[in-house]
């Protein structure tokens, strides 16, 4: 997908948002196309939202666990608020969580993000309705489109 870009907060391996094919974007190497956030999630969100309002042709996405989406809650809003189609990928939206438990499962974020004005709030069962969201996603360029996944396959 051209001008794709993005990353995680620190848990890439966790929510496989690490395009494999690309290096990490950097000095020197700007040609790549995966951001090292840290463990940064509201200056994650607002990163991606410079990039979309830049209005350079990037599509940036960021992912993160679903849970922690209260720490960017505000760069998600502004998102919605400036019309920019930022694609937040959150995962391990389940009750099947396992050893983290109930403080890792974030049952209210689905109605709070479905009430966030110009918001697109997705949350696919299957691996058919997770390939319509991305669609949705990136053809949304004036909305931002949260897809929270669950942690089983």
């Amino acid at each position: 997908l051209p001008g794709l870009i993005g990353g995680s907060a620190d848990l890439a391996p966790s929510n496989l948002t690490l395009m494999k094919m690309f290096g990490d974007f950097q000095k020197g190497s700007y040609e790549e196309r995966n951001l090292r956030f840290g463990v940064r999630e509201h200056g994650m969100g607002a990163i991606c939202n410079g990039i979309a309002l830049h209005n350079s042709g990037l599509l940036p996405y960021c992912a993160t666990f679903y849970i922690f989406t209260d720490y960017m809650r505000s760069a998600m809003r502004m998102s919605a608020l400036s019309e920019v189609g930022v694609v937040y990928v959150m995962t391990h939206d389940s009750i099947g969580l396992g050893e983290d438990g109930p403080t890792h499962q974030p049952v209210e974020h689905l109605a709070s993000f479905r009430a966030m004005p110009n918001m697109n709030m997705i949350r696919p069962c299957g691996g058919n309705e997770t390939a319509g969201a991305y669609k949705v996603a990136v053809a949304s360029r004036k909305r931002p489109t949260t897809i929270a996944l669950s942690r089983q396959g």
